[in-house]
């Protein structure tokens, strides 16, 4: 008599899995962004005082990518990981024409809003909140100890809804509305106080398939499914958390 234990199960295939675990946010969200814009009417002030709370404590973003780069063993993956650090770590790297960091074009925005580089320095060196360290202290523990593909995977929660029609248009129809709300604030140079979403909304989609296609690939285990879908919750969890990394 055979008896049917963890050893027989199979992994989901890949498409299939990547499904489920959209499943997860729609869930969890209900169909809407994972940072919505808020539907009150703020004032300049109050979105500097915003941008002003998430620069405490440092970015947990450059790290993040680096170690995916240095844990990962798979050439080709790697070479892809390398082009996504030269975008989040600013293309101007490469070429003075081309864009700074992600975390520059953010600052952007926030210099739009009336904060200074002064501040935004002094703050980066500030202590986090109780509540940030724990989240961004998981989120880069995370990257060094999850398998490499799981850690890739992980993107898929923030950058992998633009892989989602309904969810990609909503992004978009968001970007026009804060169009017309920052011209209406008094914003001097919208365009530029949007260049972090607008590139976002572009690049994350190549960055978004990146990571979908290393979790149908290498999360081909029922083990590394099971981690998989773990990290995707609590990372969908801590990206949808006030002060989340």
């Amino acid at each position: 008599m055979v008896v049917s234990g963890s050893n027989d199960r199979k992994p989901v295939p890949g498409d299939e899995f990547l499904d489920e675990l959209e499943g997860y946010r729609r869930e969890r969200l209900g169909g809407k962004l994972l940072r919505e814009r808020p539907r009150k009417q703020r004032t300049l002030q109050e979105m500097a005082d915003e941008k002003r709370e998430r620069y405490k404590g440092g970015d947990p973003n450059i790290p993040r990518n680096g170690d995916r780069y240095v844990m990962c063993p798979d050439k080709g993956v790697r070479k892809m990981q390398l082009r996504k650090i030269v975008d989040e770590a600013g293309q101007n790297a490469v070429d003075p024409d081309l864009l700074p960091s992600h975390g520059e074009l953010n600052r952007w925005e926030a210099y739009e809003f009336g904060v200074t580089p002064e501040e935004v320095q002094r703050l980066l060196k500030e202590d986090p909140s109780p509540e940030q360290l724990i989240l961004n202290g998981w989120w880069l523990n995370l990257h060094r100890t999850s398998h490499w593909a799981v850690s890739f995977g992980s993107a898929l929660v923030g950058e992998g809804e633009k892989r989602i029609p309904g969810i990609r248009e909503k992004l978009l129809q968001e970007i026009d509305e804060l169009r017309e709300e920052y011209a209406e604030l008094g914003v001097k140079n919208v365009e530029r106080a949007l260049a972090e979403k607008i590139e976002h909304a572009g690049v994350d989609l190549e960055h978004a398939e990146m990571g979908a296609n290393v979790v149908r690939q290498h999360v081909n285990t029922p083990e590394l499914q099971d981690e998989m879908r773990q990290v995707f919750k609590l990372v969908l969890q801590g990206r949808g958390s006030k002060g989340g990394f």
